[in-house]
């Protein structure tokens, strides 16, 4: 056909030479090109190959990595179409003709992987339709699929066993009635959104019915006439009566999970009751085989519940006696322990192996009773809750020795190390710290004395070195420091003295590194500046290594003069002076100690404090009068006059004072004297 030639030409010409050519480009096409296939973007196109048409699509954009979507031997392409059967996606349907008779095959596009599958569970239903067909077309193709209840036929549902269920045709059989969510068959046609499930019949066997039940899922139909959903088969079974929900079943009966179709319950019923062997199965909870006798579990079970395991009996549906507790990981079992049941609840001794411990004791009623051993430690129970003398373990190897009142800590609490050293005192009311808590070191001595109110530290909290030396005297309130806080240094020294006032820190403050050697100290005061507020005043001083590298004075929280020292020679390296009339200077300082240059100022701001005006040199005012620079031989390298905020004369010097150049032009006079060190 001239119009395929002209395809392959055109694509050629569009994609050039630096671009992979489209996969159908000079190729003699049975269809023409379909582009963006509304299920999945794709182009397809139907190609003529030695004697043969083949399928193929491609999801990319540059069409250049084909897909084979199937192979339709030596036939025409009729028709290309969609459909939608259920809510999940579209369904994708090839009508050819092949030998003079027409033939279908349906297709469904999966996202995730980005391919297309044949529906093989549809393509019986498809046969029926193209059988003897000496006409068909897309419009009659679609009217019979809308005449086959709504199923998703995408879904893979697991082998049995039993060939006449796993065999079953789908698309085939026949409806028995729609079902609400509770069950109770709905009357009205169409069913309406109130459909849940829906049964069919195919095979009748001396009175009893070869039944499958479909269920729709839990997402709600969208909006759109027909109604569709995203049915799947639930479960199939022998029934003597469909059209009932439930209590008909007789015979053989499988369940499948309601995402991927694995089984998850295989077994038999005799009318309506389950009997003989079953076996059920969860990806999530694990799977569970055995007997049931008139509907309920008899005899010997087994359990299991991720890697766990339990073996026991059944009596009437309900546990008895010792059930059998193990351990199962890479085929390896191991017995890890026993439970005792009367009447299916937990009554008698109980053994468990956790996490490398074992947990042993007596149920009574499902609750814990009398002495057990457990992870947490050693103890009894009454009625399910920890009561009286317990012996609890710690993470750090200790033991804990304290009272139980229903489930709660009540009373003094002792701990002692692997040693048997004491090393914790706590004292609880209700499960909650409330008194002294108190600790010691190794060698016995008293570290740390504290006092709880309702779980939160409250008043004076006490801290002491090894050797017995208070190091801390600290109090709170609420679980916040609030009062008198004092710290001291090995050797007695105070270190920190001030108080905390809603949760601000007042007075002198001094932190040290580990070794105690003092790195910074700072006043902090509480004064009134647009409200209550705590602040640095007076002199703030930093230290490296121990030696002095920075220090400033503070007016309420406002930084003055300060000065700054090369910690290491104890040499300034920069200043800033407050004079008097509001003067400043700054200077700055050569590794020598030769002044470097000198800028002199003045101004102020004022501030509020406590209700009344007070001058603050935090800025660094306006330059004024003489700016000076100097060599470091501390001969003048530049002299500035400054009239007003402006430059009135500028001279620069060389290191032997001779005048280099001005600004204007010969202002000022020659500098003859250097600057003291």
């Amino acid at each position: 056909m001239q119009w395929t030639r002209s395809l392959g030409l055109i694509a050629c010409l569009a994609f050039g030479s630096t671009q992979a050519a489209p996969f159908y480009a000079g190729k003699s096409l049975a269809h023409p090109l379909i582009t963006g296939l509304a299920e999945s973007s794709a182009t397809l196109a139907f190609i003529k190959q030695a004697g043969s048409v083949k399928g193929y699509y491609s999801v990319d954009p540059d069409e250049s990595q084909p897909q084979l979507l199937d192979d339709f031997g030596d036939s025409t392409i009729e028709s290309v179409f969609n459909i939608a059967l259920d809510d999940e996606s579209l369904t994708r349907l090839v009508l050819f003709k092949q030998r003079g008779q027409y033939r279908l095959h349906a297709y469904r596009y999966d996202e995730n992987d980005r391919l297309y599958r044949r529906l093989e569970k549809l393509q019986p239903a498809l046969e029926r339709i193209a059988k003897d067909r000496k006409k068909l077309d897309a419009p009659t193709v679609k009217q019979a699929l809308r005449q086959l209840t709504p199923l998703n036929y995408s879904y893979f549902y697991e082998d049995s066993g039993i060939d006449e269920f796993d065999q079953l045709d789908h698309s085939a059989g026949t409806l028995v009635g729609y079902f609400d969510a509770n069950g109770q068959p709905i009357t009205a046609n169409p069913p309406g959104a109130d459909q849940y499930r829906y049964k069919k019949t195919f095979v009748e066997k001396d009175g009893r019915f070869l039944t499958a039940t479909y269920w729709r899922g839990e997402a709600p139909a969208p909006e759109g006439e027909p109604l569709l959903y995203n049915y799947r088969a639930s479960h199939i079974a022998w029934e003597t009566e469909p059209q009932r929900f439930t209590g008909s079943e007789d015979g053989a009966y499988v369940e499948y999970s309601s995402f991927g179709g694995a089984v998850i319950a295989q077994g038999a019923y005799a009318h309506g009751q389950r009997t003989g062997e079953w076996s059920f199965s969860n990806p999530d909870d694990g799977w569970t085989h055995g007997r049931f006798v008139d509907g309920k579990r008899q005899g010997q079970w087994t359990e299991s519940y991720g890697w766990q395991t339990a073996t026991g009996e059944y009596r009437d549906d309900l546990r008895e006696g010792r059930w059998v507790l193990s351990y199962d990981e890479g085929g390896e079992s191991a017995v890890t322990g026993f439970q005792t049941y009367v009447q299916g609840v937990l009554d008698g001794p109980s053994e468990e192996r956790v996490d490398g411990s074992t947990e042993s004791g007596s149920y009574r009623n499902d609750k814990r009773e009398g002495p057990w051993v457990t992870q947490a430690g050693r103890g009894n129970f009454e009625n399910g809750l920890k009561s009286g003398p317990w012996i609890l373990k710690t993470d750090k190897g200790h033991n804990q020795s304290v009272n139980f009142v229903a489930d709660k800590k009540d009373g003094e609490l002792r701990e002692t190390d692997a040693n048997g050293v004491l090393v914790l005192i706590e004292h609880y009311k209700a499960d909650v710290l409330s008194g002294t808590r108190e600790g010691y070191s190794p060698s016995g001595n008293l570290q740390y004395s504290q006092q709880y109110e309702n779980g939160k530290r409250e008043g004076r909290s006490l801290g002491y070195s090894e050797d017995g030396k208070l190091i801390s005297d600290i109090s709170w309130h609420n679980d916040r420091y609030e009062g008198p806080h004092l710290t001291f240094l090995s050797d007695g020294t105070p270190a920190t003295v001030g108080r905390f006032e809603g949760g601000r820190f007042v007075g002198l403050m001094k932190q040290y590194d580990q070794d105690e050697v003092l790195y910074e100290e700072a006043n902090w005061c509480r004064f009134d500046k647009r409200g209550s507020t705590v602040e640095r005043c007076g002199k703030q001083r930093r230290f490296t290594h121990g030696k002095l590298s920075w220090e400033t004075d503070f007016l309420f929280g406002s930084p003055q003069g300060s000065i700054e020292y090369n910690y290491e020679t104890g040499q300034k390296i920069r200043e800033k002076i407050i004079g008097d009339n509001d003067q400043i200077t700054q200077r700055t300082y050569y590794d020598n100690g030769q002044v470097e240059c000198q800028k002199n100022s003045v101004g102020f701001t004022w501030m509020t404090i406590n209700q009344q005006q007070v001058k603050s040199h935090e800025s660094d005012g306006q330059l004024t009068g003489e700016q000076l620079c100097y060599h470091r031989n501390g001969v003048v390298k530049s002299r500035e006059l400054i009239d007003n905020g402006l430059s009135a004369c500028r001279i620069v010097y060389d290191e032997s004072g001779k005048r280099l150049s001005s600004s204007p032009t010969d202002c000022g006079a020659p500098a003859t004297a250097a600057a003291g060190q």
